[in-house]
């Protein structure tokens, strides 16, 4: 025996119904979003790769970094460093130190935060000259490389006596490290484009000859870092119509030989 049960009205199909919605059975997720989903989890998985290498850094990497906080002016002592691994930039890594030895002659120039890594441009190395004697002078931007100096670049001081044909040239020093470039204050007429270079000298002749050129001649740095010092041929330029200062053989006034 069949039985019938009538149709309820409630029963009809949810084609025929418009405005309803479709009833999700639990676990089962529709295929858009599946492949959606799928597209967020790769791009996860990229982003999290490219942090964990640093942008390009070698994982491992060893650096040094300030175990505390060190002001400028500091000398670092072995209980400032801290040797450190992880992935760095391959940039990063070498504007810094791998050899604590490279850092204990140093004097920092700028501030260095705990845990930061200690950078070239915030320390100054004596690498075995001495400690030297320091010197202040200003000079115009544009005869010093229009500011783009740093502690620890090594320059040559050269010095322009008079003017026109009188004018002579002459290097003071040679291979001069920088310990601090700072610009006066722009809002004063007589400061304006200049610079004030304090850098360290072990030769006390040299130190006399720039502190007395910065009072009566006009200075230009020429930069040295990493230069492979040639011969030097000359260290006097004179203008045609100018007698010389001193010829071969002799000491110039202010201590050139």
């Amino acid at each position: 025996m069949q039985l019938a049960f009538p149709r309820s009205s409630t029963a009809t199909s949810h084609r025929s119904s418009p405005g309803l919605i479709p009833r999700v059975i639990p676990g089962v997720i529709p295929r858009h979003r599946a492949v959606i989903g799928g597209l967020l989890i790769a791009m996860a998985a990229a982003l999290a790769f490219v942090a964990a290498s640093g942008g390009g850094g070698v994982p491992g990497r060893t650096v040094i970094v300030a175990s505390r906080a060190i002001a400028p002016g500091t000398r670092v002592a072995p209980s400032d460093l801290e040797l450190r691994s992880g992935p760095i930039s391959a940039d990063l890594a070498a504007n810094g130190f791998t050899d604590l030895d490279e850092l204990l002659a140093a004097t920092t120039v700028a501030p260095v935060g705990a845990g930061e890594i200690i950078q070239h441009s915030a320390v100054r190395t004596d690498g075995g000259g001495g400690s030297g004697v320091g010197l202040s002078f200003p000079i115009d931007r544009e005869h010093a490389l229009d500011g783009d100096l740093r502690p620890g670049d090594t320059v040559d001081v050269l010095a322009t006596f008079g003017s026109g044909l009188d004018a002579e040239t002459a290097v003071l020093a040679r291979s001069v490290r920088l310990a601090g470039i700072t610009t006066t204050d722009a809002t004063s007429v007589t400061g304006a484009g200049r610079l004030v270079i304090t850098a360290t000298f072990t030769d006390t002749d040299q130190l006399l000859d720039v502190a007395h050129a910065a009072q009566s001649a006009a200075l230009t740095l020429v930069r040295t870092t990493g230069a492979v010092p040639g011969p030097a041929t000359r260290s006097l330029v004179t203008s045609p119509g100018a007698t010389p200062t001193f010829g071969a053989g002799t000491t110039a006034q202010w201590g050139m030989p």
